[in-house]
């Protein structure tokens, strides 16, 4: 089904906001865009590697031709797309925005016309400001590919021209800033051990007085099992999916243990470049290996997941350790009678929202919904789910906290919440650390009667210990 215009002014309108209209009305996002800050990385842990290829238009195509070198995948997505428009009203920034530079295919344009051009393209042909402008909006959530008839894949696009971005030193504050949290400490929120600590005694002490039991969580245990590694926004904002965690693995008697030197699911090497994501995988793989676990679990993170699934799995074979996501595990645990629960603990309606990475990166589609069955009363679907879910709208590095991107990032959220919206059901549930930091704010915005939880609360809130 095709999107037209009218059906998309009116998914804007029917905002409970009020403020669609003015939305509609506001001038194209180009000029605005560009106050998302182009910057040259300045973290001294980021500065080594661009110090010697850091510039502008023509660093930046050199890269684009070394790319285009060495990338099969690049070349066959620039040369056989025939413009149909098939992905436009399939991606939730023109939804939001009905920019057309703000769609796969015409975001894509953006490079094609200079890798068109071959050896003969010159530095006055690159727009780097736009180039910048468009590449980090893309959230890299891969509904685009879903659809396109010929399988092109704007994700791979973006994290091509995004890596030749990186490696000239140009991106946005946030992704820098985050990256260099995880070269310090190991994780996004730049938690050193003495705060990693006093957040997990925190969590042990909210469910001494919930449960009257003392329930442990063991930090940097040699010889465990299993590494359990959560997202860090589980330890500091997200409480009650790491209570999830915690009663699930100590009511099955796993033996585990978390690390507070690997305390990040998330991985912005994906929204950077391969260079670091796979920087970022090797600190759980290096962690694993010297706990000498068997099993690392995986915690809520949509694109840490993708990552996990894509490379650090392979990493963690090749040492003899297994990988699996704390939901195939729970799922298991249900499907055995290995957990009383009670449902009635749950008794909203509930919608699932697939993570866009979990649904079309990371082949988790069926776990979160075995255990949603298990563990709340009703759960009502949406149009767009599975594979074919709408992006959070703040994914690829987007949960930017500069002022005028909020409103932005509001919109941009605004199709997969009006989907959830449409189904009258008063929770919104996702598994996504992403996810529970965006949608929150989308719903408030939004004015939308809706609140927001992770699977791994619903577990622990219906757990009988």
């Amino acid at each position: 089904m095709v999107l037209t215009q009218e059906e998309r002014k009116a998914i804007i309108l029917e905002s409970p906001s009020g403020k669609g209209e003015e939305w509609l009305k506001a001038n194209p996002l180009y000029e605005g865009a560009r106050n998302f800050k182009m910057r040259d990385a300045k973290e001294e842990t980021l500065l080594q590697a661009h110090s010697e290829n850091r510039g502008g238009a023509e660093e930046f195509l050199t890269g684009l031709k070394e790319l285009s070198g060495r990338s099969r995948a690049f070349r066959t997505f620039m040369e056989i797309c025939n413009h149909c428009g098939v992905c436009v009203d399939k991606c939730n920034m023109w939804v939001s925005t009905g920019d057309v530079n703000n769609s796969p295919v015409g975001r894509a344009e953006l490079v094609r016309r200079i890798y068109r051009k071959g050896n003969s393209a010159r530095p006055e042909d690159v727009d780097l400001a736009k180039i910048y402008t468009y590449y980090y909006q893309c959230t890299e959530c891969r509904r685009c590919s879903v659809f396109c008839p010929f399988g092109i894949d704007q994700s791979e696009i973006t994290r091509n021209v995004r890596e030749v971005m990186t490696e000239i030193g140009k991106q946005p504050d946030y992704v820098v800033s985050t990256m260099a949290q995880v070269y310090r400490v190991g994780n996004n929120l730049g938690l050193n051990p003495k705060a990693t600590g006093s957040a997990v005694d925190f969590v042990k002490e909210v469910l001494k007085d919930e449960t009257g039991k003392d329930i442990p969580i063991p930090m940097n245990k040699s010889k465990a099992d299993m590494l359990l590694v959560p997202s860090s926004a589980d330890l500091f904002v997200n409480i009650e999916t790491f209570k999830g965690y915690a009663k699930y693995l100590w009511a099955t008697k796993r033996d585990y243990t978390i690390s507070t030197d690997a305390t990040e699911a998330a991985n912005f090497g994906l929204f950077a470049s391969e260079r670091h994501l796979r920087n970022f995988g090797d600190i759980v793989v290096k962690d694993a290996v010297k706990r000498g676990v068997k099993t690392v679990v995986w915690g809520e993170c949509g694109h840490g997941w993708r990552t996990a699934n894509n490379y650090v799995r392979y990493e963690l074979a090749k040492r003899g350790i297994e990988l699996l996501h704390v939901h195939q595990m729970v799922a298991k645990s249900l499907e055995r009678g290995e957990l009383r629960v009670d449902k009635s603990r749950n008794d909203h309606l509930y919608n699932y929202h697939d993570p866009c990475n979990y649904a079309r990166g990371g082949n988790l589609v069926n776990e979160p919904r075995q255990i949603l069955k298990g563990v709340v009363k009703e759960v009502v679907t949406s149009a767009h789910e599975k594979e074919e879910t709408y992006c959070c709208g703040a994914g690829g590095g987007l949960l930017a906290d500069e002022k005028q991107w909020h409103e932005y990032r509001c919109w941009a959220g605004w199709p997969a919440v009006h989907c959830a919206w449409k189904t009258g059901a008063d929770v919104l549930v996702s598994p996504c650390a992403i996810d529970k930091a965006q949608f929150p704010q989308v719903i408030k915005y939004h004015k939308v009667g809706m609140e927001m939880v992770g699977i791994m609360d619903l577990v622990g809130n219906a757990m009988e210990l």
